[in-house]
C-alpha cells in the first residue's frame, strides 16, 4: 500500500464507482462528503514510510508510487495539503445539499481533485502540466451539463488553459539544460519566460483574463467558485514547488521585480474594472483576481516573510470564495445577478446579502475581517520595497469596498420596510457559520497560522 493509492487512485476509483449513482444526487453528495471526511482523517492516523500498528496488525504504508515509469511521491510533508484541499472538496460536497449543483458535481468533484493531488505529487514535474490539462478537461462538463450548448467564456477558459501547458512543458526541457549547464544564459532566459507564459496563462495573469469574468457570468456561480479556487490553490503551489527545485530560478534578478509588477497590475486593474461592474459573478471573477494578484505581490517580496504571507492568503481566500458563491448560488434561484435584481434583498434574504457583502469587503480587505491580518503584513512589508506599488495595491482593494457598499445600497432600498426572511434554515445556518468564520480570520489568525505554515514543509528550501 502507498499514499498516492489512498488519496490519488481511491478517490478517482470513487468518482468512477459515483458515476452510476449521479441520479442520486444528495447521496452522491454525502457519500462524497464522507469520503473527504475520511481520507482527512487518515492524514492524521497513517504514518508514512514506517511501521503502524492497529491491533494486531503491522504494515507500513510508502510515499511513493511509481506508474509507467514515472513517480507519485505524498510524503508526510504533504499531508497539510492534503487535509486542507480534501477539507475544502468535502465542504463544498455538503453544501451541495442546498445549492442547485447538477447530478455530475460529486462524480466530476472528486477526480479533477485527484488529479490536481497527482499534479503536486508527480516526479518529474514536467507531467504536472498534463494532468493540470486532463483536470481542465473533466471541468468542462461541469460547466456545459449534457444537453446545454457550450458557451465563448468555456472555450475561452479551455484555450487559455491548454497554452499553458506547451510553455510549462518547454519550460521543464530549458530548466533541465540549466540544471546541465548553469552557464549557458540562453537556456536560463528561456527557461524564465517559457514559465512565466505558462503560468500567466495558468493564473490569468494581466492581461490574460479575459476569460475569468466571462467565464463567471456565463456557468453556474458555484461551480465556478470550486473549479476557480482549486485551479488557484494547487497552480500557486506548483509555482512555489519549482521555485523550490531550480535554485537558479529563485535567485534570477529581475523575478521578484517581476511578480510584483503583473500582481499590482492584477490587483489595480481588477479593483478598477469592478467599479464599472454591475453583475455580481462578474464582481466575484475580479474578485478571483485580486487573490491570485495579492498571492503573487507576497511571492514578489522574494522572501521568507513573502512565501508565509502567501500560503496564509489560501485559507481566507477559499473560505471566502466558498461563502460567496454559496450565496450567489442562492440568489441566483430567484432573480437577476446584478444591482437591480438585488434592490430591497436585504429586507427579505438577509443572510446572502451579508454573505455576498462580507465576501465583497473581505477581498477588499477590510478591517476585522479575513484577510486583513495577513494583507497588513503584506503591506507593511511592501513599502520597503516600493510606496508605488502600494498605492496600486490599495486602489484595488478599494474598488472592491466601493462596489460592496453599492450593492449594499441597492439592497437596502425598498418601499416596503417590514423584514421577512424567506431563506431556508440550513441557508441561514451555513451562510452564518461562514460569515462568522470570516470574522474569526479576521480578529484571532493565530488559531489557524500554524496549521497554514505547515504547508511550507513540503518546500526544503523554505524551511
Amino acid at each position: 500500500m502507498s499514499a498516492p493509492l489512498i488519496w490519488i487512485f481511491t478517490p478517482f476509483v470513487a468518482a468512477v464507482g459515483f458515476w452510476f449513482l449521479k441520479k442520486q444526487r444528495k447521496l452522491n453528495l454525502i457519500l462524497g462528503a464522507s469520503l473527504c471526511l475520511l481520507l482527512v482523517l487518515l492524514t492524521f492516523a497513517l504514518q508514512l514510510d514506517i511501521p503502524n500498528t492497529i491491533g494486531p496488525l503491522t504494515f507500513q504504508i510508502s510515499s511513493t508510487f511509481s506508474l509507467l515509469g514515472r513517480r507519485f511521491v505524498l510524503d508526510a510533508s504533504q499531508t497539510p495539503f492534503l487535509r486542507l484541499i480534501y477539507s475544502f472538496l468535502g465542504v463544498w460536497l455538503l453544501a451541495g445539499l442546498i445549492s442547485a449543483t447538477h447530478h455530475y458535481f460529486t462524480t466530476l468533484g472528486l477526480a479533477i481533485t485527484a488529479l490536481l493531488v497527482a499534479a503536486i505529487a508527480v516526479q518529474p514535474f514536467l507531467y504536472a502540466a498534463l494532468l493540470i490539462e486532463m483536470a481542465v478537461l473533466i471541468s468542462v462538463p461541469l460547466f456545459v451539463p449534457p444537453g446545454s450548448s457550450i458557451t465563448q467564456g468555456v472555450l475561452r477558459y479551455v484555450i487559455f488553459q491548454t497554452l499553458a501547458m506547451p510553455f510549462i512543458l518547454y519550460a521543464g526541457w530549458a530548466a533541465a539544460g540549466t540544471e546541465a549547464n548553469p552557464a549557458n544564459e540562453r537556456f536560463l532566459l528561456q527557461a524564465v519566460l517559457l514559465l512565466s507564459l505558462g503560468f500567466s496563462f495558468w493564473l490569468a495573469v494581466f492581461p490574460f483574463y479575459t476569460w475569468v469574468p466571462k467565464l463567471a457570468e456565463e456557468t453556474d456561480a458555484y461551480v465556478f467558485g470550486f473549479v476557480i479556487s482549486s485551479l488557484s490553490l494547487v497552480i500557486l503551489l506548483l509555482g512555489m514547488d519549482f521555485l523550490n527545485t531550480y535554485v537558479w530560478l529563485w535567485e534570477f534578478r529581475g523575478l521578484s521585480d517581476a511578480l510584483r509588477l503583473v500582481g499590482a497590475l492584477m490587483v489595480a486593474t481588477g479593483g478598477i474594472w469592478v467599479v464599472f461592474e454591475r453583475n455580481l459573478k462578474r464582481i466575484f471573477a475580479y474578485a478571483v483576481i485580486i487573490e491570485n494578484g495579492f498571492s503573487l505581490l507576497a511571492l514578489g517580496l522574494h522572501n521568507s516573510i513573502g512565501l508565509e504571507v502567501s500560503v496564509l492568503l489560501f485559507l481566507p481566500h477559499l473560505v471566502v470564495n466558498f461563502v460567496w458563491v454559496l450565496a450567489l448560488s442562492g440568489l441566483s434561484d430567484f432573480t437577476e445577478l446584478n444591482n437591480a435584481g438585488v434592490k430591497g434583498l436585504m429586507h427579505t434574504h438577509p443572510f446572502i446579502m451579508l454573505a455576498i457583502l462580507s465576501g465583497c469587503l473581505s477581498i477588499g480587505g477590510l478591517p476585522l475581517l479575513a484577510t486583513f491580518p495577513v494583507r497588513q503584513v503584506l503591506l507593511e512589508n511592501m513599502a520597503q520595497e516600493s510606496l508605488l506599488i502600494i498605492v496600486w495595491a490599495l486602489v484595488g482593494s478599494f474598488g472592491l469596498i466601493f462596489s460592496a457598499f453599492r450593492i449594499l445600497a441597492a439592497s437596502i432600498e425598498s418601499v416596503d420596510e417590514r423584514w421577512t426572511i424567506l431563506e431556508s434554515w440550513p441557508q441561514r445556518v451555513v451562510l452564518s457559520a461562514g460569515i462568522f468564520l470570516l470574522f474569526v480570520l479576521g480578529v484571532a489568525p493565530q488559531w489557524f497560522y500554524p496549521g497554514m505554515l505547515r504547508l511550507l514543509d513540503a518546500f526544503e528550501r523554505f524551511r
